[in-house]
């Protein structure tokens, strides 16, 4: 077998293995869109949870085709959202007013429903993605939601048939108890006939005191008739001027208070707050030498009403060593003085010598 002829089975060997890949391709759906008879349509949704390039799209439950491209809304003027392309079969009649829904089930597998339109008319597609008719989608509620909506919901129900339970028991109760009503509407006639009885005996009481009653309602009569005179246009002026003295000085001391804000304002504020007032900034500064003096004491008390031995303060008060070199130092300034004394003198005795004759600095020199 030469060469030639190996070359050739070679490449036959290569063509056929290249025609089965490609037509298992299209048998097992895989095709490119190109080799496919299929249209598109591109759907707005303000959301699209799940959905990605290969998620189906189904009609009745039948797949008629699969999402190509998933990009953001970015028309100028336009709300934000998403913008979904569907790829479809040709042969998938579609009615004008088909909604595309995104349906999820509760175990999250996600696919787009394309529910029945309501129009005879056929619904616009393209033969490319570039030219296909923009329609508006819907998305289903998501059904862990619900479920937890319904959880919550039986939860009430339970909630209500605890309440019903709870009346019932009521009820039996207050059936138990009936047997006392008898004894209780007894009990309430027997009341009402000692309150009627009550009541004659308090209208005999008023017929029997008529006569002191009708003085009595005379006098009452006779003070009200005193008061309305002493009530007369002189006084009520005299008392509505005492009234807006009131009023004023009451406008007055508001308007104290309302000057007083700002210092009770600086009272109230925190330690690390400056005051803006005089007195604020007085008792500010009274606080912070109080704080200071208090830092000291504290540091010079030992907590058992002693001087703290380890202070500096208390060294100097307490230490026998420091009073040791206090002694040192004032006998070594002693002997130093004593040791200076001869020159004091000396230094005396030159200047009165000087001070007599100024003329003796000089003498000895020019004579060398």
């Amino acid at each position: 077998m030469n060469e030639r002829v190996m070359q050739f089975r070679i490449g036959m060997f290569v063509l056929a293995a290249g025609l089965v890949l490609l037509m298992m391709i299209i048998w097992f759906g895989e095709s490119p869109t190109i080799l496919r008879d299929q249209v598109f349509i591109k759907v707005h949704y303000l959301e699209a949870p799940g959905v990605g390039d290969g998620i189906p799209v189904r009609r009745s439950g039948i797949k008629i085709g699969e999402v190509t491209n998933v990009e953001f809304d970015e028309r100028p003027g336009q709300l934000d959202g998403v913008i979904v392309t569907l790829a479809l079969d040709r042969k998938a009649k579609l009615k004008l007013g088909t909604i595309p829904r995104i349906t999820r089930a509760l175990i999250g597998d996600v696919a787009i429903e394309m529910t029945p339109g309501n129009s005879p008319d056929p619904q616009p597609v393209g033969n490319s993605a570039s030219k296909a008719p923009l329609i508006e989608g819907d998305v289903t509620a998501d059904p862990s939601k619900a479920l937890a909506a319904a959880t919550a919901a039986f939860e009430r129900v339970g909630g209500t048939l605890t309440a019903i339970e709870d009346a019932a028991k009521g009820i039996a109760t207050v059936t138990k108890k009936a047997n006392g009503v008898d004894q209780f509407i007894a009990t309430w006639t027997e009341t009402g006939k000692n309150l009627g009885a009550a009541g004659g005996r308090i209208d005999g009481l008023l017929k029997e005191n008529e006569a002191d009653f009708r003085p009595a309602m005379a006098n009452l009569r006779a003070v009200s008739e005193k008061l309305n005179k002493t009530l007369d246009e002189k006084t009520t002026a005299e008392l509505k001027v005492a009234i807006d003295r009131i009023s004023s000085a009451g406008a007055k001391l508001d308007a104290g208070l309302t000057s007083l804000n700002p210092l009770l304002a600086d009272l109230g504020a925190p330690i690390n707050v400056t005051p803006s007032t005089n007195f604020g900034q007085s008792v500010w500064r009274a606080n912070r030498i109080t704080s200071d003096l208090n830092l000291l004491t504290r540091t010079l008390s030992d907590g058992k009403g002693g001087l703290n031995p380890n202070g500096s303060v208390q060294r100097l008060f307490l230490s026998s060593a420091l009073y040791d070199n206090w002694n040192k130092v004032s006998m070594t300034a002693n002997e130093l003085l004593t040791s200076f004394r001869p020159v004091v003198g000396s230094l005396k005795t030159f200047v009165d010598r000087v001070s007599r004759d100024p003329s003796a600095l000089t003498r000895g020199a020019l004579q060398r």
